[in-house]
């Protein structure tokens, strides 16, 4: 006689699929937005090409933004930037503390924003915004943890010298640095409008193939 031996197998068969439904999710959309940073991030890092930062978080914002959409669960941009930055640390670069605080920050960002604005678009324009703005405060400051007030003194200088040259008068330069920066966040507030695009095309698709099904 052949004894019956009962096995528990996993309903989802191990893998990706054994994992809590909510990173099973975020680890998809993780491991492509990663996948961009591994590979086109770390060549934008390498050759340090300008405005890099505002591409790169502009990016960052609508993959989230239309993830939250098609995913509508509580902070789960945050999970999918917790991967992404899990894999940016294995990229030909190494560990990098500066991109991955980044990434974790956008993913903390679009979450926050989707807590506060009941409407996807105001979520999407408010955290992209922010974003792209704090990639370039973000990139001064560690300036100046590495160069100390030296850095300060040297742009206070440079505008200074910037308002004389052009015949502009005191407190100019200073409104021109305003300017580039609303200008910075707007770049990040149309990713977001272009993330809720993709999320609302996502998910109009996901109700036809539905209605077809049914």
């Amino acid at each position: 006689m052949k004894a019956s031996v009962t096995q528990k197998v996993h309903p989802t068969g191990g893998g990706i699929g054994a994992l809590v439904p909510s990173w099973r999710e975020a680890a998809v959309f993780g491991a492509l937005w990663g996948a961009g940073e591994i590979t086109i991030g770390a060549f934008l890092h390498a050759t340090r090409i300008p405005l890099s930062g505002i591409l790169l978080a502009s990016a960052g914002v609508a993959l989230l933004t239309a993830a939250q959409m098609m995913i509508s669960r509580p902070w789960f941009p945050l999970r999918v930037a917790l991967v992404c930055a899990a894999l940016r640390s294995l990229s030909p670069e190494g560990l990098m503390p500066g991109p991955m605080a980044a990434i974790i920050l956008q993913g903390f960002l679009v979450s926050a924003a989707f807590r506060v604005f009941r409407h996807p678009l105001a979520a999407g324009m408010s955290a992209g915004f922010i974003a792209t703005f704090l990639s370039q405060v973000q990139g001064f400051l560690v300036k100046m943890v590495v160069y100390g007030m030296n850095l300060w003194q040297l742009l206070v200088r440079l505008l200074e010298q910037a308002e004389s040259l052009l015949n502009l008068l005191p407190g100019y330069g200073w409104f021109a640095v305003a300017v580039y920066l609303a200008l910075v966040g707007a770049i990040g507030a149309g990713a977001g409008v272009f993330g809720w695009h993709l999320g609302r095309r996502a998910l109009s698709l996901r109700e036809g193939s539905r209605v077809q099904a049914g």
